[in-house]
């Protein structure tokens, strides 16, 4: 090996260890907090919507057909949505697969109704007639 080559490599492994792998990474995804999760928080639970976001992998855990699918990129069918204002779940869970405890974060976190909203509408039609 020509000790110009030797250099180069030499140079290429130790750029390797400086460089911060930060500026390799996607960053976080705009719908993110500004502030960043906690480091024991490892999945994102989104209930209105039913799908996962890993914040390690930085990919998505939806239910696609019965099956569940990752992708890197947001599904086509959430791009509508406001993911920023949706609500979110922090999940303990360490594992790589939070889907396996769906059932239970359904119900879990499942939004609830408003009593009071559903009581004054049902006053407010009675005294319409």
């Amino acid at each position: 090996m020509k000790k110009s080559n030797f250099f180069k490599s030499v140079f290429v492994i130790f750029l390797f260890f400086i460089t911060s792998t930060e500026m390799f990474s996607q960053g976080s995804p705009p719908w993110a907090k500004a502030h960043g999760y906690r480091a024991k928080t490892r999945h994102i639970y989104f209930p209105e919507q039913n799908f996962y976001y890993d914040v390690q992998k930085h990919n998505y855990i939806y239910l696609s057909n019965n099956n569940w699918e990752v992708s890197v990129a947001l599904p086509s069918i959430f791009v509508g949505i406001n993911l920023g204002n949706a609500a979110q779940v922090e999940l303990d869970f360490s594992g790589n697969n939070p889907y396996r405890y769906n059932e239970v974060h359904i119900v879990k976190y499942k939004k609830e109704k408003k009593y009071k909203e559903y009581k004054h509408k049902k006053n407010k039609s009675k005294h319409d007639h």
